[in-house]
């Protein structure tokens, strides 16, 4: 309650210590407004008491910019002393609960999500780059990473699983699951998928590139009768060959196992790459007349010294993908052909190589 002076005390003044005495929310132009409603203009302090409102004016801007810019500087200083956000890997949400799985490097987490964010209208996926704070929750979605380290599918395994090589050789291996992007694509070994940067997600599908050292998808017609001067050679050919794969049956009916494949020798430019497209050739159209079908060949021409390297697998690696194209091929309907040439650089024996230098 506020005390009234006493007719013989001298009022306070607003230096006074007892300040909250004298404190109102009145503004000072309101103040001098009155006064100047209380003189008369011909009193000559009424030019006083507008020059003075002038001024409490002009002040009060001064005041006010420097408030605001006060408040700027306050603003960037937060900022710029403020601790840096993380950035994790969003897993997915855990059933039942308002909280989300995170990952950061190797490192997972149970994460609280701001208030504040929105997920109803910027809904979180899993592999999206998601900002976290000191506490680890998370206050904004970034989206998906734009890049990755690339790796091949080694295997495909259940519930949306994949093992990815680590390395060329397929040494080192590692079990990764697919983003929602990738569980509905007909994913197949030997394709690459980009990783997210945990390591933990396959975001992105890349099919496996045909290498066009490997094969030639289209082979000229040539008939037998085009080849001249390996008569012999055809008709072993044919007899190895084309007799089991156009008569399945009677092989199986007698006990007889055909033959793996044949090995052509000869001095260069004797016809060996010829018999092996004319091969091809009549074999497809011999068994597409037997059985009725329409099937393409698929000659896979192999040249053997660019095969091999100098690290340690990486030729092993090769052969292998070369029989994994030509077994995927197979199952897509194309009848198989795997013309290895100059044969001898690859099909020698034990340590009887001219090379002996191996770089892991």
């Amino acid at each position: 309650q506020r005390r009234e002076p006493r007719a013989d005390e001298t009022p306070r003044s607003l230096e006074d210590e007892d300040r909250p005495l004298y404190e109102t929310s009145i503004r000072s132009v309101a103040v001098v407004d009155e006064l100047l409603s209380m003189t008369p203009p011909s009193d000559q302090k009424y030019q006083y008491l507008l020059l003075l409102r002038h001024q409490i004016e002009v002040d009060e801007r001064q005041m006010q910019e420097a408030q605001k810019v006060i408040a700027e500087y306050d603003e960037a200083y937060n900022k710029l002393t403020a601790p840096a956000n993380r950035i994790a890997t969003f897993m997915g949400e855990i059933d039942g609960e308002d909280v989300v799985q995170i990952a950061l490097g190797d490192t997972e987490f149970i994460s609280n999500v701001d208030p504040k964010y929105d997920r109803k209208e910027n809904p979180l996926e899993p592999g999206d780059r998601v900002r976290v704070n000191e506490a680890y929750a998370v206050v904004k979605g970034m989206g998906p990473h734009p890049s990755g380290p690339l790796v091949k599918i080694a295997e495909i395994l259940d519930e949306g699983r994949l093992r990815v090589s680590m390395d060329s050789q397929g040494m080192n291996s590692r079990i990764v699951s697919r983003s929602k992007k990738l569980e509905v694509l007909p994913l197949k070994v030997g394709d690459e998928v980009r990783m997210d940067p945990s390591f933990k997600l396959a975001l992105e599908h890349f099919g496996a590139k045909e290498n066009r050292e490997y094969f030639l998808e289209e082979i000229k017609p040539i008939p037998w009768e085009k080849v001249g001067g390996q008569d012999e050679v055809i008709s072993v050919i044919r007899d190895a060959i084309e007799l089991p794969l156009v008569y399945p049956e009677l092989y199986e009916r007698f006990g007889k196992r055909p033959m793996k494949g044949i090995l052509l020798y000869g001095p260069p430019g004797c016809g060996k790459t010829l018999i092996g497209k004319a091969t091809a050739y009549n074999l497809t159209r011999e068994y597409n007349e037997r059985t009725g079908e329409n099937v393409k060949e698929y000659f896979m021409y192999i040249n053997g010294p660019k095969i091999l390297n100098m690290w340690l697998g990486e030729s092993e690696r090769q052969v292998r993908e070369i029989f994994a194209t030509a077994r995927e091929k197979a199952k897509e309907g194309y009848l198989v052909f795997i013309f290895i040439d100059e044969a001898e650089s690859i099909l020698r024996t034990r340590n009887s190589g001219r090379f002996t230098n191996i770089s892991n």
